[in-house]
């Protein structure tokens, strides 16, 4: 029988073959390993993108580095007052921002919260202490690799000596007014929880307004009357049940309108205005109602619902007790800017001694007081009712 002719089996690789194969494979892995790391860094890829920054660029829609850092600051509680924007020496846009020592930190932590959120990369921090001012300079990098810098000044505090101490004035206080409040009685439970002393506007024709004073007051919260004026667009709602008080009543008319709201929200040691931005700038109505406020005792806190407001120069030339709101925590629902304006209001109790917030029982309002209230602390403030800051 013939024999098969045997199987020809191929020859191996050389050995420098498979070195050249293996040094091709680990420099393919390190190219890829790169190109990720400069993606997740917001830097030039060229495999892998991050879309919404893909999507930008190919849009050429990016933010400026100048209003990325401006909008942290603002949602940081930074006023615009305290911001001076210039730019470097090669045009990257740098901010200058004086703000008092002790209020850094609580900036510094929000700051780097509403960067990380806009990819803004935080390079480096120097300080440089002085003797009467400490200097801290971020570098930062944003989208499209802009860069930019923060340098914050913090003037030097003066060094605590026992004659300096005797004369040290007393810390900064601040009020918080909670408005709106008597449509529900699980808001009245978070402003209990927080155990301070903050005040509560209670609607004169809401569902819950006699509960929810009652229940705040035996919980050492101050009330206030929130009483429904005219504004700018709501002629139609005479007559709705509201009690809105129109800027067109007679006096008569408007003091038992008052004083039937006031009737319904017991312990309420003052007023303030629900919207309002009609009635609140006509002196004639303004004057017809704080008459009765007199008369009784009470105190008037103008909500400012408009510019023109003279609710506050009308009560003091009467000889009524009275403030102003300073800042609104929550003209939109939007809990980074909430805190922001929190933080707001405590720096300008910080700065000038006292300060009125308004803001309302939303549930992102509730949730920022309920984490972030406690931050007056750090900023050296006591929170008072709203009565201990009427002039």
């Amino acid at each position: 029988m013939a024999r098969r002719p045997a199987l020809k089996r191929p020859e191996p690789w050389p050995s420098f073959y498979w070195i050249a194969a293996a040094l091709v494979a680990a420099s393919l892995s390190c190219a890829l390993l790169l190109d990720l790391i400069s993606a997740r860094k917001g830097e030039p890829s060229y495999i892998f993108k991050t879309p919404g920054k893909a999507a930008a660029a190919e849009r050429g829609d990016e933010k400026p580095l100048a209003d990325v850092l401006a909008a942290g600051l603002a949602e940081a509680g930074v006023g615009e007052e305290s911001i001076l924007m210039t730019t470097g020496p090669k045009g990257q846009p740098y901010l200058e921002v004086e703000i008092p020592a002790g209020t850094y930190a609580a900036v510094e932590t929000a700051l780097e919260r509403t960067l990380a959120d806009e990819a803004v990369r935080v390079l480096d921090r120097k300080r440089a202490v002085g003797p009467e001012r400490t200097e801290v300079l971020w570098s930062v990098r944003g989208a499209g690799r802009q860069e930019g810098g923060i340098a914050f000044i913090l003037p030097a505090e003066p060094a605590e000596t026992p004659a300096l101490a005797a004369k040290k004035a007393p810390p900064g206080r601040v009020a918080l007014i909670v408005d709106d409040m008597g449509n529900s009685l699980e808001a009245l439970d978070v402003l209990v929880g927080l155990e301070r002393p903050v005040t509560v506007a209670v609607l004169p024709f809401s569902n819950w307004a006699s509960q929810t004073a009652r229940i705040a007051h035996e919980n050492g919260l101050e009330v206030l009357l929130h009483m429904p004026l005219e504004s700018l667009n709501n002629h139609e709602y005479e007559g709705n049940g509201d009690g809105t008080i129109l800027s067109t009543m007679a006096d008569d008319e408007i003091r038992l309108s008052f004083e039937a709201g006031l009737a319904r929200v017991p312990h309420a040691r003052g007023v303030n205005n629900h919207t309002g931005s009609r009635f609140t700038a006509e002196r004639a109505p303004m004057r017809a109602l704080l008459a009765p406020i007199k008369e009784r005792g009470l105190f008037f806190v103008d909500s400012r619902t408009i510019a023109g407001s003279v609710a506050y120069a009308e009560a003091r030339r009467m000889g009524v007790p009275a403030a102003e709101r300073d800042v609104f925590l929550d003209a939109d629902e939007d809990r980074g800017r909430i805190r922001g304006r929190l933080l707001e209001l405590f720096q300008k109790a910080k700065k000038n001694g006292r300060a009125v917030g308004i803001c309302h029982p939303f549930p992102e309002t509730l949730e920022v007081l309920r984490t972030s209230f406690h931050l007056f602390e750090s900023y050296g403030l006591e929170v008072v009712p709203v009565s201990l800051l009427v002039r």
